[in-house]
C-alpha cells in the first residue's frame, strides 16, 4: 500500500479561523463581569484585574497562535480507495473513510468563506459527516467531483 499524497488547506484558512475563533470566544470576557455583577459587595480588585489579564492572554492565543497551529496540521488525501483526513493541535485526529461507504459530496460556504473564495466539502456516510474546510473553491469542487466519481466505482466494484 502506497503512502498517500497529503495536500494542505491554503494559507487563507488561518484568517477564516481567526474570525471565527475571535467572535467564539468574546463570551470570556462576560467571566470578569459576572464576577463583578455577583460578588460586588467583595469585590477584589486585584483577582478581577488579574483574570482580565489571563482572559486576554488566552484570547489573544487563540486568536492569533491557534489558527496557524490548525493550518499546519491540517492535511487532506483523496485516492481511488479511501479519504484520509489528518488534524488536530492538542489532539491529534486521523480518519480514514473507505470511499465505499459515502453516500453523498456537498461543497458549503457561508458569507465569510465567500469572502475568502473558499468553501467546506462535507462528506456523509451512513455514520456521521466529515468535513475538510476552507479549501480553495475550485479545489473543493474538484476534491467534490473526484469523490464522488471515486465512490461510485468503489461502489459498482463491490
Amino acid at each position: 500500500m502506497s503512502k498517500p499524497l497529503f495536500h494542505k488547506l491554503p494559507p487563507r484558512a488561518i484568517r477564516i479561523w481567526q474570525w471565527s475563533n475571535s467572535i467564539g470566544n468574546l463570551f470570556l470576557f462576560g467571566l470578569p463581569a459576572l464576577y463583578y455583577l455577583f460578588f460586588q459587595d467583595s469585590v477584589n480588585q486585584v483577582f478581577l484585574i488579574s483574570l482580565i489579564v489571563i482572559i486576554s492572554i488566552i484570547y489573544l492565543l487563540y486568536l492569533l497562535w491557534i489558527p496557524f497551529l490548525q493550518w499546519k496540521k491540517w492535511r487532506y488525501s483523496v485516492d481511488e480507495n479511501e479519504i484520509h483526513l489528518k488534524r488536530g493541535v492538542i489532539i491529534k485526529r486521523e480518519t480514514l473513510i473507505p470511499l465505499n461507504r459515502v453516500q453523498h459530496v456537498d461543497t458549503r460556504q457561508g458569507p465569510l468563506l465567500q469572502w475568502y473564495n473558499l468553501s467546506t466539502v462535507s462528506i456523509s456516510t451512513a455514520a456521521t459527516t466529515h468535513e475538510i474546510p476552507n479549501l480553495d473553491s475550485e479545489i473543493a469542487l474538484r476534491v467534490r467531483s473526484t469523490i464522488s466519481t471515486n465512490a461510485r466505482l468503489a461502489k459498482e466494484d463491490v
